[in-house]
């Protein structure tokens, strides 16, 4: 593996408002290279470009990260180019004199014989669509339906249990298995998300919870934990009849909101957090308990929540909010109890945890106000480049958007809900099967359909072998006709191919990251590397493909060359790196690499690929990966006392973390 990176400047005549216009919709129509161009939106709701150079070749990008406020726009290449094996791209517009200023650049990593072609490529292409800026040009954007501005009056129902939880709803429930739920800040209640329930209850199945012992919910029978929480969270998506959720949270909320998605992210289709994300779980013990104490004492004096509610206001109102907007702030933090308010403030300031964003499954849209003091816009948009990141650097392709809304405070919903309900909608159209009226589009249903017919293909060489699979079968397991098959893939030859091709996904990313000292990116990517070829899917590939080596041999070694030698070289390149920066010393970089390789997982692989029901467990991947890399920085690393003092502090939390699962479960 090589990597490289190209990096274009150019100043435009036109606006930053103008180019963006261009190149914030994804869309690449417009560029002169491109013959045609669809925008799609991927099964987990992501932003898609399927598109065809002027030869006919196609290309496949998907959107990591998009911030009409700061116009920035990240992206990464799926298909399309041979020998790639990652390809990150940012692309930023600023304001100018006369103009703007446009900033392209690419990190790439491809096989060595093939980066200086990628890195030439990319850079003409960034030119060419720079002298395609400087002209006017135009755009489309994918199509979504108008937001359906309703006079819904929310309706309430409380629903029984311990405690009682009241929710704030649109009504006739929405025809989608999926609620949109929204959670208040810790001053307020379920009524701050009227305008967000009456705006968006004709598109969606929308419901604005009371926390416990906020509005008509009441107090659990203790005090509340943060998991008490997440357990309310999924009792309302029970009673709701759905069996999805898009969590929507303001500061509290927020948190709980991202707690939640650490717990069960297999909930979540979306993730939209206004006004927070991490609260107190990053602080340091004595930072929490000045928090709490400070917003106790009053309530040790006898005050309620009413006594502080105009303070409290002064400081998260923005300068432009109403007298009205600033009334129903105070009235919703004087309906808190004492009790309420205290309990809440326990728990808050009491995580039992810092978050791990790459737990987060989904895709996530961050807004703040832009006159927000609790969660000012510097800090939201550091979080979200944190979970971009996070996502990324294990393995995943993240989906992350950065908003914030001009002339608001803390609680921007309530300032501003016409630009607040706009990019909800926004967010929310592009989540497949979240809204009552979705209809995927005809490149969306081809592009589903042959993911479709790869997967079952995929099942069927696996289980039958290559020579034993049918294509009567494969056409059953994917709900297709035959002739339906045969013309989005030629043969079986051909499937197989594409299967392989599904499969050549590269674990680079752990390996690319710079930053970080040596046993962190070594423990990270030991567990990426754990989750990827430990999952059953893999697993099953490689036995098909030792099934098929004496048969076909030319697949097995393509397939080799293409994945796990790539991967190894990607390893190799991460060893040599090492030993320049000086946190490791060997001569021989492609044994060390190896050693590494074999260390970490060779044991547990082999026994789940031939026992394939004995998948290893967390405790048995932590003995290995652990063990192996004691003995790798032992014999490797230029300072082995303190990297072993630090892997040592790595593996006490992963078995801390271990245990409190056991615990929890």
């Amino acid at each position: 593996m090589a990597t490289s990176s190209v990096h274009v400047v150019r100043k435009i005549a036109a606006s930053r408002e103008a180019v963006w216009a261009v190149l914030g919709t994804f869309d690449v129509s417009w560029h002169p290279a491109v013959a045609s161009c669809d925008l799609l939106r991927s099964p987990d709701g992501a932003l898609l470009r399927s598109f065809t150079d002027l030869d006919g070749q196609p290309y496949e990008e998907r959107r990591t990260y998009v911030s009409d406020t700061d116009r920035v726009l990240c992206y990464t290449a799926l298909r399309g180019i041979n020998g790639l094996l990652n390809y990150a791209a940012r692309v930023e517009v600023t304001g100018a004199d006369g103009g703007c200023v446009v900033t392209w650049h690419a990190d790439i990593a491809a096989s060595a014989d093939r980066i200086d072609g990628i890195a030439a490529g990319t850079e003409a292409i960034f030119e060419a669509g720079l002298d395609a800026l400087d002209a006017k040009t135009t755009s489309k954007s994918i199509p979504r339906p108008k937001l359906q501005r309703g006079d819904v009056v929310p309706d309430v129902t409380v629903i029984g249990g311990l405690p009682e939880l009241s929710v704030r709803h649109g009504g006739q429930k929405a025809q989608s298995d999926t609620l949109v739920l929204f959670l208040h800040g810790i001053g307020g209640n379920a009524t701050n998300w009227d305008a967000q329930v009456t705006a968006l209850a004709a598109q969606y199945n929308v419901a604005a919870m009371d926390l416990r012992g906020y509005g008509g919910s009441s107090l659990g029978t203790g005090p509340s934990q943060i998991d008490d929480y997440c357990d309310d969270i999924l009792f309302v998506m029970t009673a709701f009849g759905a069996s999805r959720l898009v969590l929507v949270g303001l500061s509290y909320g927020s948190w709980i909101g991202t707690s939640f998605a650490m717990r069960h992210s297999d909930k979540l289709v979306g993730l939209v957090l206004a006004g927070g994300c991490t609260g107190m779980s990053e602080a340091d013990p004595r930072e929490r308990e000045t928090f709490r104490v400070s917003r106790e004492v009053p309530l040790d004096a006898g005050q309620t929540p009413a006594d502080f509610a105009p303070a409290v206001v002064d400081i998260i109102a923005g300068p432009d909010a109403t007298e009205a907007q600033r009334d129903a702030m105070r009235a919703s933090m004087a309906a808190i109890p004492s009790a309420t308010y205290r309990d809440a403030l326990q728990c808050f300031t009491n995580p039992l945890e810092q978050f791990d964003f790459s737990k987060i499954d989904c895709p996530v849209l961050l807004m703040t106000g832009e006159h927000d003091k609790l969660a000012p816009p510097a800090e939201i948009r550091r979080v979200s480049e944190r979970i971009a990141d996070a996502r990324t650097l294990n393995g995943r392709i993240a989906d992350v958007q950065f908003e914030v809304i001009a002339g608001a405070g803390h609680i921007c919903n309530l300032e501003a809900p016409a630009v607040t309900n706009d990019l909800l909608h926004r967010f929310l159209s592009r989540l497949p099967d979240v809204a009552v009226d979705y209809k995927a589009s005809l490149p969306e249903r081809q592009r589903e359909k042959a993911d479709r017919i790869r997967q079952a293909a995929h099942d069927e060489f696996c289980e039958n072998g290559f020579d034993g699979a049918s294509m009567d079968r494969i056409a059953n397991r994917a709900d297709v006709s035959k002739p339906t098959l045969y013309q989005y893939f030629g043969g079986k030859d051909v499937l197989l191919e594409a299967v392989l091709d599904q499969a050549r996904t590269q674990i680079v990313a752990p390996l690319m990251a710079k930053d970080g000292p040596l046993v962190e990116r070594l423990w990270r990517f030991s567990w990426v590397y754990a989750d990827f070829v430990l999952r059953p899917d893999m697993l099953s590939l490689a036995r098909l493909i030792l099934g098929e080596a004496s048969r076909r041999p030319e697949t097995a070694i393509a397939y080799h060359q293409n994945g796990p030698a790539r991967a190894f070289e990607g390893l190799v390149d991460f060893i040599n790196d090492a030993v320049r920066s000086g946190e490791i010393q060997t001569d021989a970089p492609d044994l060390a690499a190896q050693n590494l390789w074999s260390l970490i997982l060779s044991g547990p692989r082999d026994r789940y690929l031939h026992y394939a029901e004995e998948r290893p467990t967390q405790d048995e991947l932590l003995r290995s990966i652990g063990h192996g890399l004691w003995v790798f920085l032992k014999a490797y690393g230029t300072d082995p006392q303190a990297q072993l003092a630090t892997l040592d502090s790595f593996i006490s939390a992963k078995t801390d973390n271990l245990h409190q699962q056991v615990e929890d479960a």
